[in-house]
């Protein structure tokens, strides 16, 4: 026994050595040091620096002897694991901006649950063409392609699935209906949802029994997931409504979690002990139950939530038409001023206008008043608080009614069970932010509650707010400052942690939150936050990774490519791509395609070789050579004014004096070249002016290209043709009204027949802009963001960029065309042999790659530039040779197409266009393309 021990002791020892060895030789991508570690566990406070690199804690101790890129100095202030708000309602506001998150960063909060009764994913089939995707994956793929500066865990909403299936009336599903919203749950537990939430006091959840809820939470259960509750009742029946709760959890077999817990009502504040201790007898036994509560004695909602619930039966549109009808407001008074039973948030406030603040009025009489109360609100305004209250309902406007206690919301806190909130999300920038909790919530706790209080321990504090935070959530890999831990790391001046947030202005910025690292990257940086986008949704165990995109592969493996699969595997985990498909040449021939993820990620499609992606400006190369082939027809001269084929001389008289005389000397070359005198960066590019140059010639939008020209026969150019250099979609737009003028055929036919067709290229086609216009094995584009739709039918409405923020079939010459990848290359090869080539002669080809004369190839000195644009191809002088080569990109596609002087082509089509880490994947995969190419030995024959 004392020989095993001893064998033991000496086996610790070495691995302490090689452990300490091992992290002696890191070089840590930051270092937090001379910080007071309070590290989530709950254990007293240390002195310690951090190690990170890859985004993980490495090493914990003395490292101040350790190489690193960055250091922080933590002196005088604490260290602990990123908060976690456990309702943070949703992560989307970040995805059309990333500084929406100021308000969440600057207090420490490094994850958001997202998701009550209300959630992003699912959407309907008809809202789709509004978002762009039905699904919780797609939903997901959008987020992790955009990149946010936190992290995500998300729910799936009650609310968001009986909607779907049911719409907003107040009846029981029938089983086939109850089918469907469990199939919903199923595909967002799958693809990473970490449960069901729902939101019981608003309808129409406020409809569904208790069967239809627990049937849903069983779904989840199924997958590990959870339950996640606002609850039926929080004042009143508040005993009653945990007990539905703990139920539910139970027949469904799932954790539950209760959000924002409050005993809301002076009459109700003694429930709180009870409500307490039936939590802790439910856990006693055996059952998961955790809560979470915001440090606030004013809670949330919108006002309409005063009325009672029956009125919402067909909607609120329909209720508001009905407001003036004078003897249901006397009925909506009543119920509320008398009747008990359901969530009554006018009893809560003991009947007491003067109790409840409005955050946000939303209407233009009330809204220097927003911040008061209703009875401040009517006082000022000179009128009764109920037609102030009954217009306030009209206009949507946010409450906040007084109906907590503070010794609750300290008796509350010192449960271990309970972590903490902002019931608010993303909010900087706006004033979404109506509670000062969306701004406060997590400095307010640590600065009242814990320092100046002392209700509960700074140890304890953290470790509710990260650790126990982060397994409600399912986070197992963080919430801790540990080795091997994910590194979501805050740094606080905990003496000076203050939050300014009040009711006149919820938006106001806390103060003391130093450093806020989210998966090893700054993102909050002395009070700053930072262009950082490191977040990660954080999926629950439903989510298999084996279905990742970048676990995806449709065509063969094949050894000698063996570095193509590891590689691009690797890029799309990295930038989180949910598809790619990639083409090699060599002497003339395709010799390898690849094709990675999925065409279309609710379906789960995989890309294969066949699949066709826009290749946005990759058609300018194309529309480059159909011109060239003209010249060599005869048809034209590359020196040639444009105008000479444009038939255009009515519509310059029509411009009159706006008509810029300088338009005359713009030649063929010029626009091949982008010396045609417009510069997008000094005016705008016409291209994306649909809407604007509809209007002005009275036709239904988007304009054609031919209105497009007329319209700018109406603007001045930027400079002199054949100047200098200024890349130019419309010149191409020009060039393809050319070849229509001398073909007398459409510009898509004529590069079908004459450039496609004799290269052996069938399948390629002009795209079209809407998503049911979507052509056979076309991908699915995935972009966050909205756009105006530029289409006439939906006119200025909301819709996905991809989808109708443009008119891709104008842009036909410029930007237009699908494509595959091994058709691209085919293309990009057809130049190799210039004697024997099937589109173009010798003469021609060189010409194509010819420099340009003057500022375009020439810098001021005279100086052979080493790159500039030739007839549609960029080119690159290297010490090897020329390189020629061309990007696209439009909003959900990023493409490149390489010509190497070594004779081998490569293109990489994406069906996203950026990720957290840049801003055009095709640019980004350009060295590795290279790189990949260079590890292959054995190239076929």
């Amino acid at each position: 026994m004392k020989t095993w021990l001893l064998l033991l002791l000496q086996a610790v020892c070495l691995w302490g050595v090689a452990l300490a060895t091992s992290a002696r030789g890191v070089e840590f991508d930051l270092v937090i040091s001379n910080g007071k570690v309070v590290d989530g566990s709950g254990a007293p406070w240390y002195f310690a620096d951090l190690g990170i690199k890859d985004g993980k804690i490495v090493q914990i101790g003395d490292l101040a002897d350790q190489d690193t890129k960055k250091t922080l100095d933590a002196t005088g202030m604490v260290v602990a694991p990123g908060f976690i708000d456990l309702m943070g309602q949703t992560a989307s506001p970040m995805l059309e901006n990333p500084k929406t998150a100021i308000n969440l960063l600057s207090q420490g909060i490094t994850t958001i649950n997202a998701g009550e009764g209300s959630s992003a994913a699912p959407q309907s089939p008809d809202d789709e063409r509004r978002y762009g995707y039905t699904t919780m994956a797609e939903y997901f793929t959008l987020v992790e392609s955009r990149g946010i500066p936190l992290n995500l865990v998300q729910t799936i909403g009650h609310t968001q699935v009986r909607r779907i299936v049911l719409g907003d009336t107040d009846r029981r599903p029938t089983e086939q209906e109850l089918s469907q919203m469990k199939g919903l749950v199923a595909e967002a537990m799958e693809a990473g949802a970490i449960g069901v939430s729902t939101a019981l006091i608003y309808p129409p959840a406020v409809y569904a029994p208790t069967r239809e809820i627990a049937e849903l939470a069983a779904e989840a259960g199924r997958y590990g997931g959870r339950y996640y509750t606002h609850m039926r009742n929080e004042g009143d029946r508040l005993l009653e409504a945990i007990d539905e709760a703990l139920d539910i959890g139970q027949t469904a077999d799932a954790p539950v979690h209760i959000f924002h817990l409050k005993a809301a009502g002076r009459h109700n504040w003694g429930k709180m002990q009870l409500a307490i201790a039936k939590i802790k007898s439910a856990r006693s036994e055996g059952h998961q139950v955790t809560a979470d509560i915001y440090p606030y004695i004013n809670n949330g909602l919108g006002i309409a939530a005063l009325i009672h619930p029956k009125h919402f039966e067909n909607g609120r549109a329909q209720l508001i038409t009905k407001l003036d009808d004078e003897s249901l407001r006397a009925t909506i008074r009543e119920e509320m001023e008398t009747t008990d039973g359901w969530e009554n948030w006018f009893r809560h406030t003991g009947n007491d206008w003067g109790r409840i603040v409005i955050g946000r009025s939303n209407h233009p009489d009330y809204r220097e008043h927003d911040g008061k109360s209703v009875a401040q609100i009517a006082e000022a305004i000179g009128e009764d608080p109920w037609d102030t209250f009954f217009n306030l309902v009209r206009s949507g406007a946010f409450a906040l009614p007084e109906t907590m206690s503070d010794a609750n919301k300290i008796m509350a806190m010192q449960q271990e069970f309970v972590s903490f909130c902002t019931d608010v999300g993303p909010a900087g920038g706006s004033r979404s932010a109506s509670h000062p909790r969306a701004f406060g919530s997590f400095p307010r706790l640590l600065s009242k509650y814990v320092r100046d209080l002392g209700a509960i321990s700074l140890e304890r504090a953290v470790a509710q707010a990260s650790a126990a935070a982060a397994n409600n959530v399912m986070a197992y890999d963080r919430g801790r400052i540990a080795v091997g831990l994910a590194a979501d790391v805050i740094v606080f001046d905990y003496e000076n942690l203050t939050d300014h947030a009040d009711f006149e202005h919820p938006d106001a910025i806390s103060e003391g939150m130093r450093y806020v690292v989210v998966n090893g990257e700054l993102v909050f940086d002395d009070g700053k936050q930072t262009d950082a986008k490191p977040g990660r949704v954080l999926r629950g165990p439903g989510y298999r990774e084996s279905l990742a995109p970048y676990r995806q592969q449709s065509t063969p493996r094949d050894d000698r490519f063996e570095v193509y699969d590891r590689s691009i595997k690797e890029f799309m985990k990295t930038h989180r791509a949910p598809g790619v498909s990639i083409a090699v040449t060599d002497k003339g021939k395709v010799a390898f395609s690849g094709a990675y993820g999925y065409a279309d990620v609710a379906k789960r499609e995989p890309v294969t070789t066949e699949s066709l992606f826009r290749i946005a400006s990759l058609s300018k190369p194309i529309t480059a050579v159909a011109i060239l082939q003209l010249v060599e027809d005869g048809m034209l001269q590359l020196d040639d004014p444009v105008l000479n084929y444009l038939d255009a001389e009515d519509s310059i008289a029509a411009a009159g004096d706006k008509f810029d005389e300088r338009f005359r000397k713009i030649t063929i070359r010029h626009l091949l070249q982008h010396r045609g005198g417009w510069d997008r960066g000094q005016s705008f590019d016409a291209m994306f002016r649909s809407v604007e140059f509809a209007e002005q010639f009275n036709v239904p939008p988007p304009a054609t290209p031919d209105i497009v020209i007329k319209a700018m026969f109406t603007y001045p150019l930027d400079f002199d043709p054949g100047h200098r250099y200024a890349y130019s979609n419309f010149g191409y737009c020009l060039l393809g009204r050319v070849i229509e003028n001398l073909t007398d055929q459409s510009y898509e036919s004529y590069v079908q027949e004459q450039v496609l067709k004799p290269i052996g290229v069938t399948a390629m086609r002009i795209g079209k802009s809407r998503l049911d216009q979507r052509s056979e094995n076309e991908v699915r584009y995935y972009h966050s963001g909205d756009a105006e739709s530029v289409f006439s039918d939906d006119l200025n409405e909301t819709v996905p960029w991809p989808y109708g923020g443009w008119f891709l079939e104008a842009m036909d010459a410029h930007g237009a065309w699908i494509a595959s990848a091994t058709d691209l290359a085919k293309f990009a090869a057809a130049f190799d042999n210039p004697d024997h080539c099937p589109i173009l002669s010798r003469e021609s080809i060189e010409a194509m790659f010819a420099r340009p004369p003057g500022l375009a190839g020439h810098d001021d000195e005279g100086n052979a530039k080493d790159r500039y644009y030739s007839l549609g191809w960029s080119i690159v002088d290297i010490p090897k040779g020329v390189n020629q080569w061309h990007t696209g990109s439009l909003a959900g596609t990023a493409t490149i197409m390489i010509r190497r002087h070594d004779g081998k082509n490569f293109v990489a089509l994406f069906n996203a266009r950026t990720s957290p880490r840049a801003s055009h994947l095709g640019r980004a995969m350009d060295r590795l393309l290279h790189d990949m190419a260079n590890q292959v030995s054995d190239w076929p024959e």
